[in-house]
């Protein structure tokens, strides 16, 4: 398994202001590069994940107000949201977050515990349906052909494996990746859980709290950016910061990265 490289670890814990004695709240916990650094720099860390794999607190960030009251939590420095798909996910066949692996279960699911996986989904939903998801959570321009292909395939045979959902769209990386972003994000309402786990982060911010959001496509961006602009917040970052070309050559995760700052007002 290839090591796990924190996106934009720099600007990040310079953004958090991250300070000995404090407590902060890493909600993407993941790997845990973020947090390693955190603690390393003498900060307190509260780790949430998802996914059950992870060293973390499980719970999913909506939750992050109840999950940071239960552990001590209940006001803090700075909060982390770094929304992309960790490494470990992607590489892990099972999972099915990845078309790489052809036979693997179509799952996509953050949490393999609960929730219908994204072959029961695709299977279920009316092909209007498919296509408002491919539209809205991937703003896919084949969205109508892909739709209505995959009704048509599934008529014949359930689809069960990635590598059923490959052969129906065919092997275009850039659509495959779109298509498998949108079936994510509908399988774990990744906007609806963010929207709420903002929220409540709000909360549990104190006063002069940095909010941290590494985002990795433009749907994600700008749901923090309105957040940002309409909340109690005062805006560190304009325009979010990128990664520099050395960084994107080292860490290709760190290519569509985007970090917005907050802080509480």
């Amino acid at each position: 398994m290839k090591p796990h490289i924190p996106v934009l670890l720099n600007q990040v814990i310079a953004g958090l202001q991250v300070a000995a004695g404090k407590r902060y709240i890493d909600a993407t916990f993941g790997g845990g590069g973020h947090a390693r650094e955190i603690e390393r720099r003498g900060g307190k860390v509260l780790g949430i994940d998802t996914d059950p794999d992870t060293d973390a607190v499980h719970g999913n960030f909506r939750d992050i107000k109840k999950i940071a009251q239960e552990n001590g939590f209940s006001k803090v420095s700075g909060i982390l949201f770094d929304l992309g798909v960790s490494s470990h996910q992607l590489d892990t066949p099972e999972r099915g977050f990845s078309y790489r692996f052809t036979n693997a279960p179509l799952d996509l699911r953050m949490d393999q515990s609960k929730g219908e996986t994204a072959a029961q989904l695709i299977n279920r939903l009316p092909e209007s349906e498919l296509y408002d998801i491919f539209v809205r959570y991937a703003e896919e321009e084949l969205a109508r052909p892909i739709a209505h292909a995959i009704y048509r395939a599934r008529a014949v045979k359930p689809i069960e494996t990635t590598g059923d959902l490959v052969k129906i769209i065919g092997n275009r990386p850039g659509v495959l990746s779109r298509i498998f972003q949108a079936l994510r994000i509908a399988v774990n309402d990744e906007f609806g859980a963010l929207k709420e786990g903002l929220a409540g982060a709000e909360e549990l911010l104190e006063q002069e709290g940095r909010l941290v959001v590494l985002t990795f496509h433009s749907l994600e961006d700008r749901i923090v950016k309105k957040f940002l602009e309409r909340s109690g917040f005062r805006r560190i970052t304009k325009k979010p910061i990128v990664a520099t070309q050395e960084e994107k050559e080292l860490n290709p995760r760190a290519r569509s990265a985007k970090l917005r700052i907050g802080e509480k007002l």
